[in-house]
């Protein structure tokens, strides 16, 4: 019996420490990623902050299954730091407020996008934030829809498959229209967001859901032919959201790319000359 005991209880150890190594393993890879209130707070250098909206569950997944530094968000950072010529920090909107961002040294704010949401009460907290900072803000896919709901815009689905469509993505809402893949949009008018570019864009759509009607702060600025309002700005403030993907980009499809890079153009930012030049 004695030893029967002993070999329960070393059992037991084992799996209290490999729980325990594996929680910890988790909270690393999440550490690796995302910045707490009091990290960022500590940091006096200029940057630029990534607020991510994805639904936290999903990100764990993503992390259980790759390194950190495969995580899209950790290569996000570092594209944003290249183009930005700053240092990125990412946050997750479950663990900041808005007036965590709202400080001097931050020059720009990226919204990410999203594939589950976390409640309306996660979501609100952030719309003082958009509605009053003077700093930049461009929110992509969901993170437009955030910016769109902050100012009292109606969001909701494309529409139905119709008979006979084909689901390009039939695990994400079941038997819903979707955007999906690089597909043509329509610049409806110029910006200098858009600048060497061409009137119609290929950039990466992926989403179910729209913005209904531009809110009266902000004008319309690309549409495409299944979804009206695919870019907006405020009309005041160096405000924007697309409902694509401009962050997600390579050789074949660059428009993205050039958006960002205009976009931090537009903030007075950009990738810091070579020693000599």
């Amino acid at each position: 019996m004695p030893r029967l005991f002993r070999s329960v209880a070393t059992f037991l150890v084992f799996c209290v420490l490999s729980a325990g190594s594996a929680w910890a393993a988790d909270v690393d890879a999440w550490r690796t990623v995302f910045a707490t209130p009091q990290e960022l707070a500590a940091i006096a250098e200029p940057m630029v902050c990534i607020l991510t909206i994805q639904h936290a569950e999903i990100i764990r997944r993503q992390l259980a299954d790759k390194p950190a530094a495969a995580y899209s968000g950790a290569r996000l950072r570092e594209r944003v730091q290249r183009q930005s010529g700053l240092r990125c920090v990412v946050v997750h909107f479950t663990e900041v407020r808005g007036e965590d961002l709202d400080r001097g040294n931050v020059k720009a704010i990226l919204i990410t996008g999203r594939s589950k949401t976390s409640g309306p009460d996660v979501d609100a907290k952030f719309y003082p934030l958009i509605r009053t900072t003077q700093i930049p803000v461009f929110g992509f896919c969901g993170g437009m829809q955030l910016i769109g709901r902050a100012y009292g815009a109606n969001v909701g689905p494309l529409r139905k498959l119709r008979e006979g469509e084909k689901d390009p993505n039939p695990n994400y809402h079941p038997g819903q229209f979707k955007e999906w893949g690089f597909l043509p949009v329509r610049i409806v008018k110029r910006d200098p967001l858009f600048a060497g570019l061409p009137d119609e864009l290929v950039v990466r759509q992926a989403h179910a859901f729209q913005v209904r009607q531009v809110p009266a702060e902000f004008e319309l600025l690309a549409s495409s032919p299944d979804c009206e309002v695919e870019a907006f700005k405020h009309r005041e403030r160096l405000v924007y959201g697309t409902q694509f993907h401009p962050e997600v980009n390579d050789d074949d499809h660059p428009h993205g790319r050039v958006i960002l890079e205009n976009f931090f153009r537009l903030v007075g930012l950009g990738p810091k000359p070579a020693a000599g030049h």
